[in-house]
């Protein structure tokens, strides 16, 4: 793991004034997932599941954020993409020591766009901005939806403009949260030569189940980046029509890493990216 110099702390100024909510609702035929910017400017995952007909009744759902306005740390479990430090009590997607050695971020709400990237409207592309409130520091959130197929796509882009070295220890490409049930079941899998993708399913339990790789460009040896995650019940393999299942794999050819945390309000995160392991 990379160290930062040491350096002294910044001290993060108390927001003044609360904006109104924002709903951003990413859409495809059938699935939905909605990042809610709350009264303080934390993007927060809010839902991940069927796509409702109405947009505005995304607004009436329920986040676990009501009690950070009063001090409480819980808001965080669902942020968008979760930094390490300050009010975070989980696993961070984005692990930053900036120039000064402050090992401590916080990702703001600045701005966001919805574009449509073909004349059928079938892909579309959503690009949530975000910054630190004390460094120059940026994260842009990509979300590219394929209409048809109800297949979303999820990157992370990163800049800053600091004076000196900013050293990333963690930068995930997806930080996904789901609220709707307190039982999940996850099929991955595994296998050595010729057997690389024996399933197995587990019911994800309190604390953290890791799915990854250490072995550089051999990423899809013994453990693909590639997973079922089924809510309420196991996967039915009678009726491959029953239940609700998704289905996720991790676009890179190195050291991967997918996790699955059950959080203490009994819902689950989702971070998948870059192995911070010799990458």
């Amino acid at each position: 793991m990379l160290t930062g110099r040491s350096g002294q702390k910044k001290t993060r100024p108390v927001p003044r004034n609360h904006i109104d909510p924002i709903h951003i609702p990413i859409e495809t035929e059938y699935t939905a997932l909605v990042v809610r910017i709350n009264e303080n400017g934390d993007p927060l995952v809010i839902y991940v599941g069927k796509r409702l007909r109405n947009k505005n009744e995304y607004a009436s759902m329920p986040s676990f954020d009501a009690k950070q306005l009063n001090g409480d740390y819980t808001g965080l479990f669902s942020s968008a993409y979760t930094p390490s430090g300050t009010r975070n009590l989980l696993e961070p997607a984005i692990q930053v020591i900036h120039a000064d050695g402050n090992p401590s971020s916080e990702l703001k709400y600045v701005s966001h766009q919805q574009d449509t990237l073909d004349q059928s409207h079938d892909i579309g592309l959503t690009a949530i901005h975000l910054k630190d409130p004390v460094y120059p520091f940026e994260v842009t959130l990509y979300y590219k939806t394929y209409y048809k197929e109800n297949v979303i796509e999820q990157w992370t882009s990163i800049k800053h403009t600091e004076s000196d070295v900013v050293r990333l220890q963690k930068y995930s490409s997806a930080n996904l949260y789901f609220s709707s049930t307190n039982k999940y079941y996850l099929t991955h899998f595994h296998g050595n030569w010729a057997r690389e993708m024996s399933p197995e399913e587990i019911q994800l339990t309190a604390g953290i189940k890791v799915l990854d790789t250490k072995l550089g460009t051999r990423a899809d040896l013994f453990q693909p980046p590639s997973f079922f995650l089924s809510l309420h019940q196991p996967l039915n393999h009678v009726d491959e029509d029953y239940g609700e299942v998704f289905a996720g794999t991790l676009a890179w050819s190195g050291n991967y890493q997918i996790q699955f945390e059950i959080d203490p309000l009994r819902n689950l995160r989702l971070i998948a990216g870059i192995n911070p392991y010799a990458s």
